[in-house]
C-alpha cells in the first residue's frame, strides 16, 4: 500500500541551505559595498582636510642668534658665564684687561692739561697785545700771529677732548653685557686668551622669542598666508600643542645646481630624492604664540598643520 507524500510548504522551501546560502552571500556583498564606499569617503574626507590644513614634519624650531664680539681687543680677565647659562640683558657677559685703554686714557687727559695751559697763555698774550696796536706799541703781525696760535691750540683741544671721550669709550667696552636675556651656546674659550675686535668668541640665543620654520610643498603654500592659524607639535613633547601664526611664506630658494646666487642670498631647501623629481618646497615662518621655555630648542624637529586661511581685514 502506498503512502502519500507529504507536500513542501512555503517555509520549509525558504529555510533551504541554498537560499540560506545564496542570503549569506548576498549580505557579504552589501557589507563590502558599504565598507568600500566608507572607505572611499573617509579618504576622500581625510584627503579633504589634508588638501585644505597642510601640515608637514619637515621643520625645525629656531631662535634668533646673535654672535658675542667684542668692540675692543685684548686679553680676557674674566669670563662670568658657562655655555648654555641662562643670562639676563645688562650682565656682564666677560672682561677684557683694561690697563691698555687706560694709560691712552691719561695720556690724552694729560695732553688736555697741558693744552689748556697753553691756550690760557696765548690768551693772555693776545689779551696784552690787542690794546697796544693802536698806540704803535705792537705789530699787526704780533697780534695776527698771537690771535692764530690762540685759534691753532683751541682747535688741537677739541681733537684731545674727542680722543678722551673715544677713549672712555672703549675703556666701557672692556666689559662685554648682554644685549638681550637668553642663553649662552657654544662658548669655548677660557680667561687669558687674546681677543679681536669685531671677532664673535661665542653666541647668545634670544629665548624670548621662538619661531618654526615649516618646508611645505609649492602646492600647499597656495592655502596659507600671513596671518594663518597653525598648530606647532614638537618630538621632543608630541602630547602638546602650541599655536602660532604664518608670519610669512618664503619667496625664494636656490634651485637646485645653480651657482650664480651669493651663498647667503637665499635659502637653501634640500629635495627628499635626487633621481625623482619632486615638488619645490619652500620656507614658512610661524611665530609661536605660547612656547614653552623647557621644550623649545634651536633645531628642535617639529611637525606645523596650518589650520586655516589668513584673517580678513
Amino acid at each position: 500500500m502506498h503512502q502519500s507524500a507529504t507536500p513542501l510548504n512555503k517555509d520549509s522551501v525558504a529555510s533551504s541551505p541554498t537560499v540560506d546560502l545564496e542570503r549569506h552571500k548576498f549580505a557579504r556583498k552589501i557589507v563590502a559595498l558599504i565598507v568600500v564606499a566608507g572607505a572611499v569617503l573617509i579618504t576622500l574626507y581625510v584627503w579633504g582636510i589634508v588638501e585644505r590644513h597642510p601640515r608637514t614634519d619637515d621643520a625645525a624650531a629656531r631662535a634668533n642668534v646673535v654672535g658675542i664680539a667684542p668692540r675692543v681687543a685684548g686679553q680676557i680677565l674674566n669670563i662670568n658665564v658657562q655655555d648654555n647659562q641662562l643670562v639676563k640683558k645688562g650682565d656682564v657677559l666677560f672682561e677684557i684687561d683694561p690697563e691698555d685703554y687706560k694709560l691712552i686714557l691719561e695720556k690724552a687727559k694729560a695732553e688736555l692739561a697741558a693744552l689748556d695751559r697753553q691756550i690760557e697763555q696765548a690768551q693772555s698774550t693776545l689779551q696784552r697785545l690787542e690794546p697796544l696796536l693802536p698806540k704803535k706799541f705792537a705789530t699787526a703781525e704780533n697780534v695776527d700771529e698771537a690771535r692764530t696760535k690762540v685759534t691753532t691750540l683751541q682747535a688741537q683741544r677739541v681733537g684731545v677732548v674727542a680722543t678722551i671721550n673715544l677713549e672712555e669709550l672703549h675703556l666701557s667696552y672692556c666689559k662685554v653685557i648682554a644685549p638681550f636675556s637668553g642663553r649662552v651656546i657654544n662658548l669655548n674659550i677660557s680667561a687669558g686668551a687674546h681677543v679681536t675686535t669685531g671677532v664673535p668668541i661665542f653666541s647668545l640665543l634670544d629665548t624670548s622669542k621662538w619661531y618654526v620654520i615649516a618646508n611645505f610643498r609649492e602646492a600647499e603654500i597656495r592655502h596659507m598666508a600671513p596671518g594663518s592659524e597653525a598648530i606647532v607639535y614638537l618630538s621632543s613633547a608630541p602630547n602638546q600643542r602650541f599655536h602660532g601664526r604664518v608670519q610669512g611664506v618664503g619667496w625664494a630658494v636656490k634651485p637646485e645646481g645653480e651657482i650664480d646666487l651669493p651663498a647667503s642670498g637665499v635659502p637653501y631647501v634640500k629635495r627628499e630624492l635626487n633621481w625623482v623629481r619632486v615638488a619645490q618646497r619652500f620656507p614658512v615662518r610661524i611665530e609661536v604664540e605660547n612656547p614653552d621655555q623647557d621644550l623649545f630648542r634651536m633645531g628642535a624637529s617639529a611637525v606645523a598643520i596650518i589650520k586655516g586661511p589668513a584673517p580678513r581685514k
